[in-house]
């Protein structure tokens, strides 16, 4: 089944008079199951992409049509519960609330998802924490983690609410290569369930980790 279908994407920046064209005529596809890496260089378009695929920043021409549901026509409280119900996001600087606990920063998504009781966020938190390896870790705070405790928790974040997509934006690149191995394997773990995964990456290993690499240059697909 087709997931993700882009058709004729731009994305023009604006400031002032000036104006930058980030993305020029994108067309993409990708079915539900697949772990696919957008490769490109700095200022190709693969952080714009990955926002637009993950309903972050609109499109200014074109097409984009996710799950069945066309996207440009959602207004921003659909939007913000499609992010929050289809969409799991892993970054490369982790993102997390340094002060708060591994179990309260896991538990993000949940708090703002509508009807989430105690208990149910309970259960779902413990499970993802475990899934990554975190059993015990649920009271330490975010600042007391080394980075690769850290992405593990960005990762059980991203699948605590069962997302259909895993979007991750250079996950390994404040790792060491042996934590970046055992990211990546915990990311493939979870497309191995079904979760569509797609990674930007500047590294060729991470890359070739994936089923599909699908690589950007000057804001085109090539």
């Amino acid at each position: 089944m087709m997931l993700i279908e882009l058709k004729d994407i731009d994305k023009i920046y604006r400031s002032g008079q000036q104006s930058y064209q980030a993305l020029s005529k994108v067309s993409l596809s990708v079915e539900e199951g697949e772990m696919a890496a957008i490769q490109g260089k700095s200022g190709a378009g693969k952080s714009t992409l990955l926002h637009i695929i993950g309903c972050v920043d609109a499109f200014d021409g074109g097409s984009y049509m996710l799950d069945g549901i066309d996207v440009g026509k959602l207004s921003d409280r659909r939007l913000a519960l499609i992010r929050n119900q289809k969409m799991g996001f892993v970054m490369q600087d982790f993102a997390l609330v340094p002060k708060l606990s591994v179990y309260e920063n896991i538990a993000v998504p949940l708090y703002l998802s509508p009807g989430a009781g105690i208990g149910k966020i309970r259960d779902r938190v413990e499970r993802a924490a475990a899934d990554v390896g975190l059993t015990g870790q649920l009271g330490k705070r975010a600042n007391q983690l080394s980075g690769g405790q850290k992405q593990r928790v960005a990762i059980a974040r991203a699948v605590v609410n069962e997302p259909k997509i895993i979007l991750a934006d250079e996950p390994t690149g404040a790792l060491d290569a042996a934590t970046a191995r055992e990211i990546i394997g915990l990311l493939r773990k979870q497309n191995e369930r079904g979760i569509t995964v797609i990674i930007i990456t500047h590294d060729d290993s991470v890359a070739e980790s994936c089923g599909r690499i699908i690589r950007i240059k000057d804001g085109k697909i090539i």
